[in-house]
């Protein structure tokens, strides 16, 4: 367990343990934005996480008796109904501003340099700071952002031409100016018995350890394909409804983070894949939570959201015993850099059998830890040697060809994540091509303008009737064609369509999921499977 004395100085982070629940007392609405968390009296961190937003009307259910908590914990209670149906009138919504962000560690000269420019400036920390037996872990970074605008499409505007005046990269970053205001009313359907208090409601289960369902949650795909829909989903922890930014209801779980990850590693990976493949995808997804909390959701009264945006979290009905006991078995592990911090653990379904750079999928600086290498070790990447250097244009057909060899070419799930073949009907083609680029007209040629070492194309080139087109960024390309597992793939014109032969299924970045099952099934443990995707990687207990 980490203790007290263990913490240094959390200027943005984690708060210290204290008697009583941090998240409890008069201060809770202003606790809901500080974008710290606390630790349990069992030690682990307590977590935030954004089930809904944008609600009219929640309906809350217990096993038996649902405790109304006004205050939170330590706080009056009411125990009078198993179900609760939460209203808000007086609703204000949030009031913010947004800022060009033009560097994210900002320096005392650049600071200096834009208000010499004559711009309003200000800094913004954001990430965490904490430490125990030695190692810091600080994933803090200081923004610089100027020119504030009202609004985020103003703002998007002014960060652009900033941009091309000064030569710099922007971003925005928002500031809560106003929290938003709303009297939460809870309504016993069955009496008619009527709780109300302003700005948050607190919900807990009659007993610990019981579960608080949420009706109606909205939930659904992400990535290249959005499938949304609704459904009843029970939560462990407590609930709280309060008011989000838009002026309606916002529902949130707070979870220790050991319940929350067994909420999430059941949707991140197959449950009944080999146990050390399981404990790897929950060290990662601990490793990411961590990483994101303080840098996202600025303007949201909580830490993370229960979308691919954060990470996917069901609750607990989506729970199962073997994940939940790769969870604990590796409680409080992280995976940490050889120079100190948090690894960014990202990880994808399949890799394809070679893994990508971070910087070719997203605006990042290059990060040691994620360097897309061979997705096999010993005589199989002997055998994959050709392609150790990347894949290319010159190569991809031979390496669609040869990549069984790979961790995730071996798994017995990596049929269809692998390899695959899409064929499209070449009028179906123009069809998604003229919905994103109307510019270009019937499709004449497709190829890749530049590719990532994985072979994943970073650019595509779209020759049409009319013109020509390039389309950025791997989501971008995926989407264009309805939803490609991913962009390592060489397009081909079959006749009357297009067949794009493929590879992996995701980013490629970090863990490949189908490579670490496959890792598992020839007796690695998961040590040497984190090893082998996070490179100059080592494990810590943190609590």
């Amino acid at each position: 367990m980490l203790k007290r004395s263990a913490l240094v100085g959390a200027l943005v982070g984690f708060l210290a343990v204290a008697a009583a629940d941090e998240m409890s007392g008069n201060d809770k609405l202003r606790l809901l934005y500080s974008h710290r968390f606390s630790f349990t009296q069992r030690g682990v961190p307590l977590i935030t996480v954004g089930i809904m937003d944008g609600q009219d009307r929640v309906v809350l259910r217990g096993e038996r008796l649902l405790r109304v908590l006004p205050d939170g914990d330590g706080g009056p209670e009411v125990r009078a109904a198993a179900a609760w149906e939460i209203t808000v009138r007086d609703a204000r919504p949030a009031k913010a501003r947004w800022w060009t962000v033009v560097s994210r560690q900002a320096t005392d000269e650049e600071i200096a340099l834009w208000r010499g420019r004559g711009v309003e400036v200000q800094t913004f920390e954001t990430g965490i700071v904490f430490g125990v037996e030695g190692d810091v872990i600080d994933s803090r970074a200081l923004l610089l952002g100027v020119a504030p605008e009202a609004t985020e499409a103003a703002a998007t505007r002014a960060a652009a031409a900033l941009g091309k005046k000064y030569g710099v990269d922007t971003s925005l970053h928002p500031e809560l100016v106003a929290r938003p205001e709303g009297l939460l009313v809870a309504r016993d359907p069955v009496t008619g018995a009527t709780i109300e208090n302003r700005g948050v409601l607190w919900f807990a289960p009659d007993k610990e350890g019981g579960l608080i369902t949420v009706d109606d949650v909205l939930h659904g795909g992400g990535g290249a394909r959005v499938d949304e829909k609704r459904e009843a989903r029970s939560y462990r922890g407590r609930i709280y409804v309060t008011v989000g930014q838009d002026g309606r209801l916002t529902v949130v779980n707070a979870v220790p983070e050991d319940e929350l990850l067994m909420g999430i590693v059941p949707s991140e990976i197959f449950p009944d894949a080999p146990a050390e493949a399981l404990k790897a995808q929950a060290v990662a997804a601990r490793d990411e939570l961590l990483s994101k909390i303080g840098t996202r959701h600025f303007l949201d009264p909580y830490l993370l959201c229960a979308t691919q945006h954060c990470q996917v979290y069901g609750g607990a009905g989506l729970e199962d015993p073997r994940t939940s006991r790769a969870v604990a078995d590796t409680r409080g592990e992280v995976l940490l850099r050889d120079g100190g911090g948090l690894v960014e653990a990202y990880y994808s379904a399949s890799c394809g059998g070679h893994g990508e750079h971070n910087e070719n999928v997203w605006p990042q600086t290059p990060d040691p830890s994620l360097r897309g290498h061979l997705d096999a070790l010993g005589a199989d990447a002997r055998a994959l040697a050709p392609f150790a250097a990347g894949v290319t244009d010159e190569n991809l057909r031979a390496f669609l060809a040869a990549g069984d060899a790979a961790f995730c070419g071996k798994s017995k799930w990596a049929r269809g994540r692998h390899r695959w073949s899409v064929r499209l009907p070449a009028a179906e083609v123009d069809r998604m091509v003229a919905a994103e680029l109307p510019e270009v007209g019937a499709v004449r040629e497709l190829r890749a303008g530049k590719r990532g070492i994985s072979g994943r194309i970073r650019e595509l080139i779209v020759v049409g009737a009319r013109g020509t087109a390039r389309v950025a960024g791997e989501l971008r390309i995926r989407r264009l064609f309805g939803g490609l597992k991913s962009s390592l793939f060489l397009p081909r014109r079959d006749g009357d369509a297009w067949v794009l032969d493929g590879a992996g299924f995701g980013h490629g970045v970090g863990m490949c999921q189908t490579g670490a099952i496959g890792m598992a099934e020839a007796g690695f443990d998961y040590r040497r499977i984190l090893g082998h995707y996070y490179l100059g990687s080592r494990l810590r207990k943190l609590y």
